[in-house]
């Protein structure tokens, strides 16, 4: 079987083993109300808690957290920062004026720190420079001034600089930073490819693990349509940071803007997902990180969890089920610090499934939710592999099976009736249509690669806004929307990133002028047509 068949038969087999019969069933678990003081709420669910027996079951389990924040009170004290910024000033960052907004940026970044924090920068092109040794936050001009003098030059030693920034963060741990509840974090930025020093992408990631297990993580900032996104993903994945794609140089500043903020309202560090299995479950995966599976157990350290964030993990457990009664599945477990306190805090559910002959009662006993969840990561799994062969130069073969996938999830949604499933559908036929615009050109097909991955990547920790935006959402990519509406004259309020009445106003009006089906919801066409997609 070719590989992009394998891929078809894979999601037609994950809609035969999940479509039948749905109907709710109730939440394994959810962490305990008592736990006043816990930075995160915590919910485990089976998309089968009964499976047919003695035979072999896919069950997923869907596991949501949200930071809530702690008993400190949304008030209280922040945890003290130890940053340390590593910027590029190669030669490419004389375009465009990169390099006058990345000055911009990191100076926005200074007047956001506090004397309780501690800050260094590295500068590096082919030679790396240790420009402010890590230090309390104290005469910000001076600073400043350093920033200013910053002039493009060089090739791109971005392994060499990342590491020298991550070797500062963590000296500065036994030094200036050297306090309960500190939040380390390396923000690399770069927008070329790491060209000289360590270029290995394996020897990057062991590198990026390494610090993590030191204290130390990685966030990676890629500019423009010429750095690798697959290797500044790997970096703040493996490193325990974040990933974030700036297409204009106009948008770095927010970007910083974006990850301080997370970063001021981290509530949970040191997260990590484990996964016990029984004897009875044959192989786990977690979806989306293929490093963290196996036989029976799995274990992937996760990023720090901010107030209000909101996220997803999906296991896949492949299990073989005796001939009646109950089967016990394993344990899922949750640990992580209380980043103000500093406290361990762990979660654990024991997972089991009823057994039946009866194969009306395992139908009837489908958890809806936790079935369109593990629809919607199987699709987004199989969408991944699409993207991969049309980087490959597959792009007739990446557009059939996006053809296919579309198909297999209309015909699971006249059952699931789920709105979530429908805008993935919309935004698959919408990637279709701008594959065949993106081969026209290597600008172009880096554009859309970019764009696409950056969406997967949220998409994986079930952050879908990327996909589409509704009342209510907040952020960047709301700010990006506001800014289109407002351009194409539908949009008149501020740019301030909440998805209000106002901008459903203003979507609805721009959907009835382009004759959309007019619902108030930034859906990837919609999207799309604005240039925002």
């Amino acid at each position: 079987m070719s590989e992009s068949n394998h891929f078809a038969h894979r999601l037609r087999r994950a809609a035969l083993e999940l479509i039948g019969g749905i109907a709710l069933s109730a939440v394994v678990a959810i962490a305990p109300a008592s736990a006043a003081a816990d930075p995160i709420k915590t919910q485990v669910f089976l998309d089968q808690p009964t499976v047919l027996a003695g035979g072999n079951a896919v069950v997923y389990v869907v596991l949501r957290y949200e930071g809530l924040g702690t008993d400190q009170g949304e008030n209280g004290p922040r945890p003290p920062l130890n940053l340390a910024l590593a910027l590029d000033r190669s030669g490419s960052m004389s375009d465009a004026g990169k390099i006058d907004y990345l000055k911009q940026a990191a100076k926005l970044a200074v007047d956001r720190l506090g004397e309780n924090d501690t800050l260094s920068i590295v500068e590096y092109d082919d030679q790396i420079t240790l420009m402010l040794p890590a230090r309390r936050v104290g005469n910000t001009r001076e600073i400043k001034a350093m920033i200013d003098a910053l002039e493009p030059r060089g090739s791109t030693n971005l392994t060499g600089g990342m590491m020298r920034g991550v070797e500062e963060a963590h000296a500065a741990l036994l030094g200036p930073a050297n306090r309960p509840g500190t939040i380390t974090r390396v923000i690399l930025m770069s927008d070329g490819l790491a060209n000289t020093g360590i270029t290995d992408p394996a020897e990057i990631a062991r590198l990026v693990r390494g610090a993590k297990g030191d204290g130390v993580r990685v966030s990676a900032i890629g500019l423009g349509r010429d750095f690798d996104e697959n290797l500044m993903q790997a970096i703040a994945e493996n490193g325990g940071g974040r990933y974030y794609y700036v297409e204009h140089p106009t948008q770095i500043a927010r970007m910083f803007q974006e990850e301080l903020s997370t970063l001021f309202e981290t509530c949970a560090r040191d997260v990590e997902l484990s996964f016990r299995g029984s004897s009875a479950v044959k192989r786990v995966e977690i979806i989306g990180y293929d490093d963290a599976n196996g036989a029976h157990d799995a274990h992937r350290g996760l990023e720090d969890v901010y107030s209000g964030e909101k996220r997803s993990v999906l296991l896949r457990l492949e299990v073989a089920t005796p001939a009646s009664g109950r089967a016990d599945l394993g344990q899922v477990v949750l640990n992580y610090k209380n980043a103000k306190t500093g406290e361990t805090r762990s979660f654990t559910q024991p997972l089991s499934v009823d057994v039946t002959s009866d194969r009306a009662a395992v139908e009837h006993a489908r958890n809806a939710d936790a079935t369109v969840e593990a629809t919607l990561a199987e699709a987004e799994r199989s969408h991944q592999a699409q993207v991969k062969l049309f980087e490959q130069g597959r792009r007739a073969e990446a557009q059939q099976n996006l053809t296919t996938m579309t198909q297999d999830l209309e015909t699971k949604n006249r059952t699931l009736k789920d709105d979530r499933i429908t805008r993935k559908i919309e935004a698959l036929n919408v990637e279709n249509r701008q594959m065949t615009t993106a081969a026209a050109s290597p600008e172009a097909s880096q554009g859309f690669l970019k764009a696409s991955k950056q969406r997967l990547y949220q998409a994986k920790q079930g952050n879908r806004q990327l996909y589409s935006m509704k009342p209510g959402d907040t952020g960047v990519a709301v700010e990006q929307l506001q800014q289109a509406l407002k351009t194409a004259g539908y949009y008149k309020g501020p740019i301030d990133g909440k998805y209000d009445n106002d901008v459903k106003t203003a979507v609805e009006a721009y959907q009835r002028a382009q004759h959309m089906s007019a619902d108030g919801m930034a859906g990837a066409a919609t999207m799309d047509s604005l240039g925002v997609y």
